[in-house]
């Protein structure tokens, strides 16, 4: 054989040997990844414990392993076995993956878990008629209630009576089994939760392109009224899912709401029908961006700022209604100092501007009265700072240091007022708990905010809030039970469940827990050990939204579904 062609062949015998340990260092490099990823789960928990890493980590993993060893095995068919049947399983597995996503999209939960699988083609009328429990979006005819009439066990807005999810005047008793819900039905979608009086509940919900405020009543799930205006919210990240996020609150007859789009309105109560309503972001000169969604659906979300979407629940004070606001970014080339105003306070009655306060970028928490060394003061976490404002003028009193952004690491998280001059902060994204102290200089009658004590590894809250209870703090935090001594933040215990990115009461000297998945636990609170009493499956979708205790009835919704329980308490 020529010289030239024997060459020729030694070239190509190198390529294809070439190829090959190409081919196999590949797989070696997928299989690697694949064992790296079981073993980080399988250590989640103590990664978690000593190094304050984020369970989402774990939760992608989980989603990342078959995928890669679908592809792994389906390319080691097809590289090193092909022929006959191998070659078709090998091509097979390696289209699955890409074929599942193309046709199923993931519903992912708080951090980053899958909590259901959706219909990537899905018609609007499909989706909306799996979560609108009334065909049509009008108030029934002639009906109107009663929202000025109040009971001692009213539960009036976002985290009770208080602002703090603690119930005052209930104390549960502990029951056996599942219990049978007076109603259960499909809902709009949105994380807005219930505010009851007098028999009434009153929520926020997405029915296709209508934003509505919704009120029930609140044995019978039935529909009293419905207000309903042409606004969506979505993020593009389809993350935080769609809807509106804020809890109403009620106040004299009136109800009032804040949109996901940030439209601050004012209803009447006895029958929904609009009285005012303001446009919070364009009054701080913050813009709409508009989409349209794979359902044809169209949406807005906050150019820049706010990616979640408002999430606030209005305050009332005195006379004035008072809500965050915000601004553009410091280093957007059209921010106006003069237009950002962290809060501003509203004429309850006729929605005329009172007072503006502060110049910072607002997060996701709700504005709180509180007195802070016998004084009023609203407590508010900004994008990155906790604040104090007087409510009278809107002065900011102090400010505390709170890294976050508006996009992600986002505060959430109400500060637990825990005496005259201490507060609590608590957050997820391995930030932590901190208890920080308030002061004024008597000669100057400047504030001061200090930190006491705190820890990263404690009270990793993320969409819910901590209870106080006899000295100790309960939490969820990363999706553990917890319980913290709150001298010096010392942990209790930490008990590891499905509880996830849920929502808690606290009712007397028991705690109701809500899991992200729709699982309702009954907890005593018990600061020795985790004591659960029981637990049972109340709805399903994802159970982001607060839960509202409305004497015994017990009003839990998720992203699908609403249900009402009527719960036994101790005479």
């Amino acid at each position: 054989m020529p010289p030239k062609a024997e060459l020729e062949i030694m070239n190509k015998s190198n390529t294809a040997e070439e190829k090959k340990r190409g081919y196999k260092f590949l797989m070696f490099v997928v299989a690697t990844a694949v064992l790296f990823l079981i073993c980080f789960n399988l250590l989640s928990d103590w990664l978690n414990e000593n190094h304050n890493v984020n369970p989402a980590m774990a939760n992608i993993a989980n989603l990342m392993v078959p995928v890669l060893t679908m592809l792994f095995c389906g390319g080691y068919l097809l590289l090193f076995r092909r022929g006959g049947w191998k070659t078709l399983i090998g091509v097979s597995l390696l289209i699955a993956p890409f074929a599942f996503f193309t046709l199923l999209q993931p519903v992912f939960g708080g951090d980053a878990q899958v909590v259901r699988w959706d219909y990537r083609f899905a018609t609007p009328s499909d989706v909306e008629k799996a979560s609108s429990a009334h065909g049509d979006l009008t108030t029934p005819a002639g009906n109107q209630i009663d929202l000025t009439t109040t009971t001692p066990f009213d539960f009036p807005r976002f985290l009770g009576s208080d602002n703090n999810g603690i119930v005052s005047g209930v104390t549960l008793a502990s029951w056996d089994g599942a219990l049978k819900p007076l109603w259960k039905q499909p809902i709009g979608k949105g994380w807005s939760g219930f505010a009851a009086v007098n028999g009434y509940a009153v929520t926020q919900e997405q029915l296709g392109a209508k934003e509505c405020v919704s009120c029930y009543e609140a044995e019978t799930g039935k529909l009293a009224w419905r207000y309903s205006a042409s606004r969506r919210h979505e993020d593009t990240m389809a993350m935080g899912k769609p809807g509106p996020r804020a809890t109403p609150t009620i106040h004299q007859g009136r109800v009032y709401t804040m949109s996901a789009t940030g439209v601050l309105d004012c209803l009447d109560g006895s029958d929904g029908s609009p009285i005012w309503d303001v446009d919070v972001p364009a009054i701080v000169g913050i813009s709409q961006k508009t989409s349209t969604n794979s359902a044809g659906l169209n949406y807005t979300e906050e150019d820049s700022t706010m990616a979640w979407g408002r999430s606030t629940s209005p305050l009332i004070y005195k006379d004035m209604v008072i809500v965050p606001a915000g601004g553009l970014p410091k280093d957007d080339p059209n921010f106006d100092v003069e237009k950002s105003s962290t809060m501003i306070a509203f004429d309850r009655l006729t929605g005329e501007i009172v007072w503006r306060g502060g110049n910072r970028m607002v997060a996701y928490g709700s504005p709180a009265l509180q007195q802070v060394l016998g004084q009023d003061q609203i407590l508010l976490v900004g994008e990155d700072h906790a604040v104090g404002h007087d409510p009278e003028t809107g002065e900011e009193l102090w400010a505390f240091s709170r890294p976050g952004g508006s996009g992600s690491a986002a505060n959430c998280s109400q500060i637990t007022w825990l005496a005259s001059d201490t507060l609590l902060f608590s957050k997820g994204y391995s930030m932590g708990g901190e208890i920080v102290r308030i002061a004024i200089d008597e000669t100057t009658q400047k504030w001061s905010a200090t930190s006491v004590s705190k820890d990263p590894r404690i009270l990793k809250t993320k969409m819910t809030n901590p209870v106080a209870y006899q000295d100790h703090l309960y939490a969820l935090s990363d999706g553990y039970m917890e319980c913290v001594q709150i001298e010096g933040l010392k942990r209790k215990w930490k008990r590891r469940q499905r509880f996830g990115n849920g929502q808690l009461l606290l009712a007397g000297d028991k705690l109701l827990v809500q899991s992200e998945f729709g699982t309702l636990h009954l907890l005593q609170a018990n600061s020795e050990k985790f004591e659960e009493l029981c637990s049972f499956e109340s709805i399903k979708g994802i159970c982001w939204n607060t839960l509202c205790l409305h004497h015994d009835l017990l009003l839990v919704r998720s992203d699908l579904e609403a249900a009402c329980y009527r719960l036994p308490l101790e005479q």
